[in-house]
């Protein structure tokens, strides 16, 4: 099949190297160069504008941040698509940005499937969970680029436009409240009761690993933290967040739904930026980045900032 890519970021190039791993024939636009050009080497065939992608497919993958963005590129490319078109957006939109566009877009028989993506950079190669939504028709057309990004069974239509990014959201959500568990319990082990006998992170996180109840990818990556760092002291405890997780209190608030453990996550972030955090925000801070690349404040980057600015 042949395909349009629209984002060769760390999620757009793994997306377009997955299609051409799978040998569909991949375009792609990004005003970034040097994004191109690593997607070139792989085998994209860059173009140099939206319209040229649009002349070119019948099917774009859009692999962009959620917001205006979003709306500005679907803009540019309508002009240029047919009836029977499809558009996917493969990023983390909020799902009534999501039905709305999939009405508009309706309205020039182009068809609009949501794709809540997730797997972080490590996707590129073990393959991502797809939660597709939209027209069943267009999911079964792109079934073949589904199944090329996925991991094995990692593909299923979720229900109508709309329904694959908001489970994406919850899932985002639940991302949330589990890394905060696991930050908070290592914290304890760190500085609790046996805070003096010094308790090896890597050594418990790895015991965790074979065979407990609560192994899981998020405690492998943790792993992965304690045994290149246990003791943190290089980075602020500062941690971000893409806006899904408030997406998904928002919901449940509207719908009656109670969701404590989530909502205090949100609390926990926005307290570790006002004041730099603790060593549990640094666990949550340095999770982020080992799956998905996110960044993390260096301490002494941040010390110089504040120097300058006292100057």
């Amino acid at each position: 099949m042949k395909v349009g890519v629209v984002g060769l970021g760390k999620m757009g190039e793994a997306v377009a190297y997955r299609f051409l791993l799978a040998g569909h024939a991949v375009t792609g636009f990004d005003k970034n160069e040097q994004a191109c050009q690593s997607a070139e080497k792989n085998g994209v065939h860059i173009v140099k504008d939206l319209k040229e992608l649009a002349a070119a497919n019948r099917i774009i993958w859009l692999m962009i941040p959620a917001g205006e963005i979003v709306d500005f590129v679907i803009k540019e490319l309508v002009p240029h698509l047919k009836e029977g078109d499809i558009i996917v957006d493969g990023g983390n939109s909020h799902f009534p940005d999501t039905q709305r566009r999939a009405e508009m877009l309706q309205a020039y028989g182009i068809l609009f499937v949501d794709c809540g993506t997730s797997g972080g950079l490590f996707g590129r190669a073990q393959g991502f969970s797809l939660m597709v939504g939209g027209d069943r028709g267009a999911y079964t057309k792109i079934h073949p680029l589904l199944t090329a990004l996925a991991a094995p069974g990692g593909v299923a239509h979720v229900g109508p436009s709309g329904a694959g990014h908001y489970v994406k959201m919850v899932h985002n959500g639940i991302e949330y409240g589990v890394m905060q568990a696991y930050a908070e319990g290592f914290s304890l082990i760190k500085n609790g009761s046996f805070k003096e006998e010094v308790l090896d992170l890597q050594e418990i996180s790895r015991v965790w690993q074979h065979g407990s109840i609560i192994r899981s990818y998020l405690l492998d990556l943790a792993h992965e933290v304690f045994r290149k760092d246990q003791e943190l002291h290089r980075i602020s405890g500062e941690v971000a967040e893409g806006g899904t997780g408030l997406w998904t209190v928002e919901d449940a608030q509207e719908h009656d739904v109670a969701m404590p453990v989530i909502a205090s996550t949100l609390n926990t972030r926005e307290w570790s930026r006002e004041t730099g955090g603790n060593y549990m925000t640094k666990i949550i801070a340095m999770l982020r980045k080992e799956f998905g690349g996110h960044l993390v404040e260096k301490v002494q980057k941040k010390e110089k900032i504040e120097k300058k600015d006292a100057q």
